[in-house]
């Protein structure tokens, strides 16, 4: 970048600095809530309602099938003033939701659960699309995107790190009512969050016709790639260590500290330095992927096994800030909260297939043999994403940045 270019990006940023940093104070809030919901609710089923595998694997499938009812459904259908206030809405019931959690039985869980995964649906998607409308310039709103999803891997960093000092003095119901603190400061953020003009977008593009876009495919192929093994680590991660290595719920989010630092670290890398090839960032990202999987079925102790964690960190750290940048470069403004629904749609349906495979696979072959089952997972889509990178070079639009 010339010394001009560079004075001109930090003078756009420096332009909207307050809406960035709302944005990325929202973005904490929510990602460490979310987060501390889905590492925490499958501990919690095991360890007070006896659950299995294959229940803690549907639990999981429940959240997402309701994620994805009210981001196909109701987010990508609803216009823009409309979206705003549901947005809002939602911001408000998902902080009562962490007042019910301490205090709710078996069925409670998957009605509170339920509940959750369907505000998260309507939360996640605007604030990924609130992310790529700022600012003037494409690399700007790149550099934006980076901030945001940096902002997201910071929350994954220290919110296990909060939840592990936590559960040294409390039990895992109590977690909640310190993390409905987080959810607090999310609803007065909301009204702030900027929403796009979306005059031409329902009709000009709709979900049908999405899939035509080789920038979209590779998007979806880039994240459904690591959606397999995210889903084992957030589901089952702190029960194999449990099983395997013995360790306690504290150490289970310690090692939970140790991924999400290494995907923090990349994302600031990211923030600093714009991904000029997305291509071959993806691909270096699955082969990461490959070895940490094949890492995490072969350890032999907990050290071998944190190591695993922090190396699929960095692959973490990529996938989804490059898949929203490929859509990025790919869209208009009044198209994007459409591709971003769509994205969001695609990848939370392999949201609700995965912890219920990986469930039954756990049940049937064990924990260590259901990772041969997520190594498989990586590789298929790993061709899949080879081969739409090559289709999208093929085409005028180029996924460098120039």
């Amino acid at each position: 970048m010339s010394k001009l270019n560079g004075s001109k990006l930090l003078g756009d940023l420096g332009g909207v600095t307050w809406l960035v940093l709302i944005i990325l104070a929202f973005t904490f809030m929510a990602r460490a809530s979310n987060n501390m919901i889905q590492t925490t609710v499958p501990l919690m089923a095991e360890e007070y309602f006896n659950a299995s595998n294959a229940e803690v694997g549907l639990l999981g499938s429940v959240i997402s099938a309701f994620s994805f009812i009210s981001t196909a459904f109701v987010n990508a259908r609803l216009s823009s003033e409309r979206r705003r206030i549901m947005f809002e809405l939602s911001t408000v019931l998902y902080f009562i939701t962490f007042l019910i959690y301490p205090f709710i039985n078996y069925i409670g869980l998957w009605i509170t659960s339920a509940a959750v995964g369907y505000l998260l649906g309507v939360i996640m998607p605007n604030i990924a699309t609130a992310s790529s409308i700022v600012g003037r310039s494409q690399e700007v709103r790149e550099r934006v995107i980076a901030l945001y999803t940096f902002a997201l891997s910071l929350s994954l960093t220290i919110g296990p790190v909060i939840e592990s000092v936590i559960l040294r003095y409390f039990s895992l119901r109590y977690v909640f009512l310190f993390f409905s603190a987080f959810s607090a400061v999310m609803i007065p953020l909301s009204f702030k969050i900027p929403f796009p003009s979306e005059t031409h977008s329902i009709n000009h593009l709709k979900l049908s016709s999405v899939w035509s876009r080789a920038g979209f495919r590779v998007a979806v192929y880039n994240n459904a790639m690591y959606s397999l093994p995210f889903a084992m680590l957030t589901a089952f991660g702190g029960i194999y260590a449990i099983r395997y290595f013995g360790v306690s719920n504290s150490t289970v989010y310690l090692l939970f500290a140790a991924f999400f630092t290494t995907s923090f670290l990349t994302r600031l890398y990211m923030s600093m330095r714009s991904i000029r090839d997305v291509g071959k960032a993806s691909m270096s990202m699955a082969i990461l992927t490959i070895i940490g999987v094949m890492l995490i079925t072969t350890s032999p102790n907990v050290y071998a096994y944190a190591v695993a964690l922090a190396l699929l960190g960095i692959p973490h750290g990529l996938t989804y800030p490059l898949s929203l940048i490929v859509i990025s470069r790919d869209s208009r403004d009044d198209e994007r909260n459409v591709l971003n629904s769509a994205f969001s749609s695609i990848m939370t349906i392999i949201g609700v297939l995965s912890p219920m495979l990986l469930g039954a696979a756990a049940d049937l072959m064990g924990l260590r043999l259901m990772t041969l089952l997520v190594e498989a997972s990586v590789i298929v889509f790993t061709w899949f994403l080879y081969k739409s990178i090559r289709q999208l070079r093929a085409m005028p639009l180029s996924i460098e940045l120039r």
